[in-house]
């Protein structure tokens, strides 16, 4: 941007926010631009360059981000909504420059209802803020993703997140009732935060999981819940992975629903009873938890031990089980900082490494896990050192969703890191569409799985296409994202 309209636009847009409100340094962009991003981060370790917004605004209003949209529509301005940055898959990263819109600052709880069992939030506060408001007038929101210390709930919004006790309390856009947003030209939208309606489709429903291509949501209402009365956590290991997922599906098919179902295929068992406890242990392990009323809780526990005893799998108490719960954060936020290992997976540039997660259906999960393995090792063994293992982590009565982790090292310099990180989110994605599966079931698709999301889900991708093309003509609104490219 030249100097002249880049002046010019500086001047409107604190007219909108104040002056303290509009960031123009370079320092602020590159924070914005690097954020949790494998792929900036790796840029910004290998000294190449990373993208860059021409400013950051912190509006503290809906109106004040329907302002700045009417200035970016008018100009053809492109525009990143941004939370807190913690999503990997490059949605936030400000690839043609532009305005960052950062909502930190919209941060308010508005108002709890606790007849209704709702609370409204302006979507830039923080998920742990909320939860902490919540528990202290007695309720909690269910979500709590691993993310809860570096996340907003526009951020979940915007991607469909699921917290760790999804199985429960449902992902994120099943806890919303209602939504305001900000449309690309500025129009403001709010829909009607009731339980359930008939009146057309569900407008909530096209803007979450839109990632900003459609507008920015500003307001939500959700739904909340009395905090649980008891809340317990179990240990099983079962002697293979088999046994595991029969029990949990025959556990979700006689809705004997936990909050949390926590399944570790062989592999990943084996390194977390090595890393954690330091001793060997083969077969596969769950952790499994019941919130709600403590004779319910009583009662659903029984069912479940009962029915993975039938399928072998041998019940360790309770102390793994809550030690997992209260760790719950220890993968996400390493407490150990001499781990050189697990702090540079963070950062990106020491390794490859990458997490996809899928929801299929049960017929397919074990087929489509192991198809993953394979495929991996026969792509990268022998040309670098490499691991990947999984785990089951939402459940529902037709099918699973699963986590695999994978990790990439050893590249040898002449060779780009970032077609290695490239080749492996290719060498997998696919397999989990082969198997009726998804793209992603929580992390979101930005721009780094965007490829993908044609092959999903048959005409669908043209439907997203023509919304984006309608909402936004100018395509302001995070451009390329949801591989919708310049529409």
């Amino acid at each position: 941007m030249s100097e002249i309209p880049r002046a010019l636009l500086y001047d409107e847009l604190t007219n909108i926010v104040g002056r303290e409100n509009v960031i123009e340094e370079r320092e602020e962009g590159i924070a914005h631009s690097l954020n949790r991003n494998w792929f900036t981060r790796t840029l910004w370790s290998e000294n190449r360059q990373v993208p860059l917004p021409s400013f950051v605004v912190y509006p503290e209003s809906t109106e004040q981000v329907s302002d700045v949209l009417q200035i970016a529509n008018r100009e053809k301005i492109p525009v990143t909504p941004f939370g807190m940055g913690s999503s990997g898959m490059g949605g936030n990263v400000p690839v043609d420059g532009g305005i960052i819109v950062d909502t930190k600052k919209m941060d308010e709880l508005i108002k709890v209802n606790e007849e209704s069992l709702s609370a409204t939030i302006q979507t830039g506060i923080g998920s742990w803020e909320y939860e902490e408001s919540l528990n202290d007038l007695g309720y909690t929101s269910g979500h709590l993703p691993a993310s809860q210390f570096c996340s907003t709930y526009g951020g979940f919004l915007a991607l469909r997140s699921a917290g760790r006790l999804s199985t429960g309390y449902g992902k994120i856009e099943d806890m919303v009732l209602g939504i305001e947003v900000a449309l690309p030209n500025g129009e403001i939208v709010r829909t009607r935060p009731v339980p359930a309606h008939a009146s057309g489709p569900d407008l909530n429903q096209l803007f979450i999981g839109s990632e900003g291509a459609f507008g920015i949501i500003t307001q939500a209402t959700m739904k909340i819940h009395p905090y649980p009365e008891e809340r317990r956590f179990r240990a099983i290991i079962f002697p293979d992975f088999s046994s595991g997922l029969q029990a949990v599906r025959k556990i979700m098919r006689k809705d004997v629903t936990p909050s949390v179902a926590r399944l570790y295929t062989e592999e990943e068992t084996a390194r977390t009873f090595k890393d954690t406890w330091g001793v060997e242990k083969e077969g596969s392990y769950l952790i499994i938890g019941f919130d709600g009323v403590e004779e319910l809780v009583e009662q659903k526990e029984k069912i479940a031990l009962r029915i993975c005893e039938k399928e072998n799998g041998e019940d360790l108490g309770s102390e793994k089980g809550e030690y997992w719960w209260e760790n719950r954060y220890g993968d996400y936020y390493p407490k150990d900082r001499s781990d050189t290992e697990k702090w540079q997976s963070l950062l990106g540039g020491y390794q490859a490494a990458g997490t996809v997660t899928t929801c299929v259906p049960y017929d397919k999960a074990e087929v489509a896990y192991k198809e993953m393995r394979r495929s991996f090792k026969e792509k990268f063994e022998g040309r670098y050192k490499n691991w990947i293992h999984a785990h089951f982590s939402h459940w529902y009565k037709t099918g699973t969703m699963f986590y695999v982790r994978w990790y990439i090292r050893e590249i040898p310099e002449e060779e780009d890191t970032l077609d290695v990180y490239n080749e492996a989110w290719s060498t997998l994605v696919p397999i989990a569409l082969k198997h009726e599966g998804v793209v992603d079931h929580h992390h979101g698709i930005g721009r780094l799985l965007g490829r993908f999301l044609s092959k999903q889900d048959k005409g669908g991708h043209e439907v997203l296409r023509s919304i984006k093309k309608a909402i936004d003509p100018n395509n302001i609104m995070n451009p390329g994202v949801l591989g919708l490219g310049k529409c």
